[in-house]
């Protein structure tokens, strides 16, 4: 019997009977048969309740006059748009387009009557429980216009003036989130009567978050506001911010000439001592992408791997090609100096839109120093605007030598097994990376026109190839989420799309992404190395380490099993992006009984100020398995 190759769309097993025995094919990974080789998802699980109210459903409906006339509107729980791993074990997470279920015909004209801000919320996973940060939405709110409207008029709607959505988020040194940007809309009821237009302007406003208290407060305002800007924790714990919008449609104004026809160019840095941003000034000015994919490299630069937010609506920018250069900004003598153009010699030069950017573990070198960082790149769309509607499967590792003037060099690894748009990369604590949702079609030129990637893809180090692993029980494509928690599994959620084409929330048949709004549950992936066998455990370590000491660990058996030590710096992401993102694999001097003596890092370069979890990854004849991690501070 000879059977022609089948398109490996879905894990399903076809059984053909033939006169001599069975012949079984999969049509999907032939690796779905063992938890080791593929891992698990859990069973989706959501908050229990809506304002106080126990509930199966995901919406419940209210009456409350919006002003647009209609007085019963839904009320949902929220999807994580955006989530953060705090340093006491628990999950901040907060919403993403909030209120587009009320949207009755198209959210160009609509969503600035019914959005409001997006409700953040904290999850413990522990205990299976939720409570709500005060105050729930962050407690900004815009200072009215910022920036004039297009038309005399507009209607500023004070209920949905401060929102989280499209701000980003880091880890401040003591462990609060610093939540910075965000979004305000807001009516144009358009020239001479015309039709009414939603349009946005980033906020200038900066949020705290302290996990002892559950409550935000409001740091200093940033100078210019952003929507989708990225932060990068630098090596004395100050914040550097770049990018975002201050307007999202970008027409001409004479009075406000960093608004036209371009993202915002200025940085600024925060300086967490005495809570005060700074203008980088003008040699620090650099055209990037929105959520420009920012690395910390361990000579303190900050690192540019030219990829974004390829599509935004209305939103371009005249000087898109300059986003095609790798770039790195020295935050002492505050310049930017371009690298060269990233992905030369594979098949994805130049810039890279919605996807991740993740640096994989630094290690020092025989002398005990890092000098290279190495970032991986898989799948998203090519150019910059529109981009491709299609993804691309490709991957690659772009390296930056530190040693050798930053010195750029792209090579191609093995592809991905699906093309992903807005795929969630996921830095495991043994160096593998999981791939996690999206979709095969861009879902912000046409929203709800793609399929669903549930199947997750791992990548392998050694061989610098993907395979697929477990797929996931829900579609989570835009605004989809994933984090690792400090046991080892991976904390997946999110999906917030936008309503179909444009108009209102309704999946199309014929297996489209899910758009009846968000998602608001979450799925935990048991990666796997939790099946490879029994795992390490750290007795004991120190709860905070000082740069250049050495610290002691030890664990439960033979410290000689022991194949590496690293340290996790504590997840916040948003928008597949988390700039401080990092693994330090480091240096393990002696080994003795249970015992290891290991070198704290260098200095805040390699490890900015901040929370870490630390793993030990035991060796075993199937590869590592990581402990469950302690929470450590870097001082």
């Amino acid at each position: 019997v000879i059977i022609p190759a089948l398109r490996a769309s879905a894990a399903k097993l076809v059984v053909l009977v033939t006169g001599v025995g069975l012949l079984v094919a999969a049509l999907g990974t032939a690796h779905a048969a063992s938890p080791s080789d593929t891992g698990t998802f859990s069973k989706p699980f959501s908050e229990p309740t809506i304002k106080g109210k126990e509930t199966n459903k995901k919406c419940i409906e209210y009456k409350d006059d919006h002003g647009d006339g209609e007085e019963t509107h839904l009320e949902c729980k929220p999807a994580a748009g955006s989530v953060s791993v705090l340093s006491n074990g628990k999950v901040l997470y907060w919403n993403a387009l909030e209120g587009t279920e009320n949207i009755k015909n198209g959210i160009g004209a609509e969503f600035g009557n019914v959005s409001v801000n997006d409700q953040s919320r904290v999850l413990d996973l522990q205990n299976r429980t939720w409570s709500q940060p005060s105050p729930n939405d962050g407690g900004a709110a815009s200072k009215g216009y910022e920036t004039e409207p297009l038309f005399p008029g507009g209607n500023n709607e004070k209920r949905n003036d401060g929102a989280l959505f499209c701000a980003d988020l880091s880890q401040l040194p003591d462990g609060r989130i610093f939540a910075v940007g965000g979004t305000a809309y807001y009516n144009d009821p358009g020239a001479d009567g015309g039709p009414t237009m939603v349009e946005l302007e980033g906020l200038r406003s900066s949020r705290i978050f302290d996990p002892r208290t559950e409550r935000w407060t409001q740091a200093d305002d940033m100078k210019f506001g952003r929507w989708y800007p990225t932060l990068v924790t630098l090596a004395d714990g100050d914040v550097f911010v770049a990018s975002g919008v201050q307007k999202l449609l970008k027409p001409l104004y004479p009075s406000h000439p960093e608004d036209s026809g371009t993202n915002i160019k200025q940085t600024e840095t925060y300086d967490v001592r005495a809570d005060k941003w700074r203008y980088n000034g003008t040699s620090a000015d650099r055209s990037l992408p929105l959520y420009p994919r920012l690395h910390l490299l361990p000579n303190g630069h900050v690192y540019y791997n030219a990829a974004g937010q390829a599509y935004n609506p209305s939103g371009q920018s005249y000087d898109e090609a300059l986003w095609n250069m790798a770039a790195s900004y020295d935050p002492k003598n505050k310049r930017w100096s371009d690298l060269g153009i990233s992905g030369l010699g594979t098949a994805t030069p130049g810039f890279r839109g919605s996807t991740f950017s993740i640096m994989l573990p630094l290690e020092a070198d025989r002398g005990g120093r890092y000098t290279s960082a190495e970032f991986l790149t898989a799948g998203g769309v090519l150019g910059t605007t529109p981009g491709s509607y299609i993804p691309v499967p490709f991957s690659s590792i772009t390296s930056v030598d530190t040693s050798d003037d930053n010195a750029l060099a792209t090579r191609a690894t093995g592809s991905l097994n699906h093309s992903r748009w807005y795929s969630t990369g996921i830095l495991l604590p043994t160096g593998e990376v999981v791939a996690f949702s999206g979709a095969d079609r861009d879902e912000v030129i046409a929203p709800g026109s793609g399929f669903p990637v549930t199947q997750a893809e791992l990548f392998d180090p050694k061989s610098e190839t993907w395979r697929p692993i477990a797929s996931a029980n829900q579609a989570r494509t835009y605004h989809n989420s994933a984090t690792l928690l400090p046991d080892g599994r991976v904390l997946v959620g999110g999906h917030a799309p936008i309503p179909t084409l444009y108009g209102a929330h309704s999946t199309m048949p014929g297996g489209f992404s899910p758009n009846e709004g968000r998602d608001p549950t979450f799925e935990i992936f048991s990666p796997p190395y939790l099946f490879r066998g029994d795992r390490p455990e750290i007795r004991k370590a120190p709860k905070s380490i000082s740069y250049g000491d050495k610290m002691k660990v030890v664990v439960d058996g033979d410290a000689g099993a022991i194949e590496s030590v690293v340290l996790v710096r504590n997840p916040s992401l948003t928008h597949l992006v988390d700039g401080d993102q990092r693994n330090v694999e480091l240096e393990i001097l002696a080994r003795h009984g249970r015992s290891l003596t290991v070198a704290a890092p260098p200095d805040g370069n390699v490890a900015p100020p901040g929370p870490y979890m630390l793993f030990v990854n035991r060796n075993t004849g199937k590869g590592l398995v990581p402990s469950e991690s302690q929470q450590v501070f870097v001082r």
